[in-house]
């Protein structure tokens, strides 16, 4: 019989499309829910399930202690009745033994098919429930529970008492195994994420967050704070010599060292930046010295980059001279970003001034410089003052100050010369141009530092060509790069 041929036809569905009279939407939109459910249920059982053998184990015992695996034994040939047994006891003709006997071990009290098959339910809902949440995991035992006893009574045709004694044994030891389990496995996992956060978020606020999660992604607020700009001298010249996976771990090396130093001074690390290291102090945890513990921090970053850089000569690899520049000031801090990434760290005007500081080191050729609101932070320390200047980004003049060394390791020469420098410094704000040139000559030759000095005095002999006569205050111009 002659059966017309069926003419195939294909359509474009566009999301979102309805297929005409029917709920192929509905029901595609049902099966993806359930395919999403049974891979999250997929891989919550395969992370999970290593805990099971804590509940396993605890069956186990369980199946033992029910089976008298672990008891007292009488050594006697023929059976006896309890009072000739104790008689034979009291006789010493009997002896008694107290062991693990795992001749003893049987599955349950009941017939063989029903007892394997509650063993083997059993088991497998030990590895089963370390992937569930308390309360699921609680209304999958009465599930279990329930389907063990309809099947009993399917196989046994009555409830047998010794059974379900046995049974409810069995399932209090699982469950109480799981509770245990479940907690080691959120530590654990608790632990995990700490470790990974460490690398992007300061400990402290991650120990912060594991406590208090709903506070994750607040605000930030703003505080008192001290920022610090590391960054690595003519290191475009540097780059240009050396291949980029040698460049990459020697830059990994200058990473780790100044890191190190930062964090075991209670520092934060903001972020890397090509070459550049920016961290802070003050946040998460307010800190009263943070001027101090940052200021402490960039003379050990010094002297660590210093040993670096004699290995990586030793190794025929450019050695390492950076710049710092540390700013005190208020800063806001907290998370910033998008629905896409966010990350914690400051900004405001003391983290512009920071960078423009640590830029400035290499016109002074000095390696670390600090702003007066630093210095008035940290009074242990001894500073120089080198210049007010004007910084690109920063409408306000910024005083600028070498430090010098701790008061208590300071040498007698030492605030003399500070002293002579600190007179000095005023003349030249004053506009007392000859008198300034004249201190600043005489520290060049007592100090040592003629190459240092030698920029103020040439400065003062342009200003005194330039302007003949005596007048105000001079301010270094940041705002154009200087050479």
């Amino acid at each position: 019989m002659y059966s017309p041929a069926v003419e195939a036809t294909s359509f474009r569905i566009r999301p979102g499309q309805r297929l005409p009279g029917s709920n192929n939407h509905e029901i595609l939109q049902a099966c993806r829910g359930a395919q999403l459910i049974l891979a999250n249920l997929r891989k919550n059982l395969a992370r999970s399930w290593p805990f099971g053998f804590l509940p396993a184990a605890a069956l186990l015992l369980a199946l033992a202690g029910l089976s008298n695996v672990f008891g007292l034994r009488f050594d006697s040939a023929v059976p006896l009745s309890p009072e000739l047994a104790a008689g034979a006891i009291s006789d010493g003709t009997i002896a008694i033994s107290y062991g693990f006997y795992p001749d003893r071990f049987e599955f349950m009290s009941t017939v063989w098919p029903d007892a394997l098959i509650a063993q083997i339910v059993l088991l497998l809902v030990c590895f089963a429930l370390p992937g569930f949440a308390v309360p699921a995991a609680t209304l999958a035992m009465l599930v279990v529970v329930t389907l063990l006893l309809v099947s009993h009574r399917l196989i046994t045709g009555a409830f047998d008492v010794s059974h379900l004694a046995d049974l409810m044994t069995c399932v209090a030891a699982i469950y109480v195994a799981y509770l245990i389990a479940h907690w080691l496995m959120i530590s654990y996992r608790q632990r995990r994420v700490s470790r990974f956060l460490q690398h992007y978020v300061p400990d402290q606020l991650v120990d912060h967050y594991m406590q208090h999660p709903d506070e994750i992604g607040v605000t930030g607020d703003s505080r008192e704070m001290t920022i610090l700009f590391c960054d690595i001298k003519r290191f475009t010249a540097i780059s240009e010599r050396l291949d980029p996976e040698t460049l990459s771990r020697w830059l990994n090396r200058y990473f780790s060292v100044v890191s190190q130093v930062v964090v075991e001074n209670g520092g934060t690390i903001d972020k890397y930046m090509g070459d550049s290291v920016m961290a802070f102090w003050g946040a998460p945890a307010p800190s009263d010295s943070h001027a101090a513990d940052a200021l402490i921090a960039s003379r050990k970053i010094l002297i660590a980059v210093e040993k670096l850089s004699e290995q990586l000569q030793q190794e025929r690899l450019p050695a390492i001279d950076v710049g710092i520049g540390v700013s005190t000031g208020n800063a806001n801090v907290g998370h910033l970003g998008s629905e896409y990434r966010m990350t914690y760290t400051v900004v405001g005007d003391a983290v512009n001034t920071a960078d423009r500081l640590q830029r400035c080191t290499g016109y002074y050729d000095l390696p670390l410089i600090v702003n007066d609101a630093a210095t008035e932070s940290v009074p242990e320390f001894l500073f120089r003052e080198l210049d007010t200047v004007h910084v690109k980004g920063r409408q306000r003049f910024v005083r600028i100050f070498q430090p010098v060394c701790h008061e208590q390791e300071a040498l007698p020469n030492t605030h003399r010369q500070l002293q002579m420098h600190r007179k000095a410094m005023q003349f030249y704000r004053r506009g007392m141009w000859t008198d300034a040139e004249a201190l600043f000559q005489k520290l060049s030759e007592e100090s040592g530092e003629a190459v240092f000095y030698k920029k103020y005095i040439d400065r003062l002999v342009d200003i005194q060509n330039s302007q003949p006569k005596d007048s105000g205050a001079y301010v270094v111009d940041f705002t154009q790069k200087i050479r």
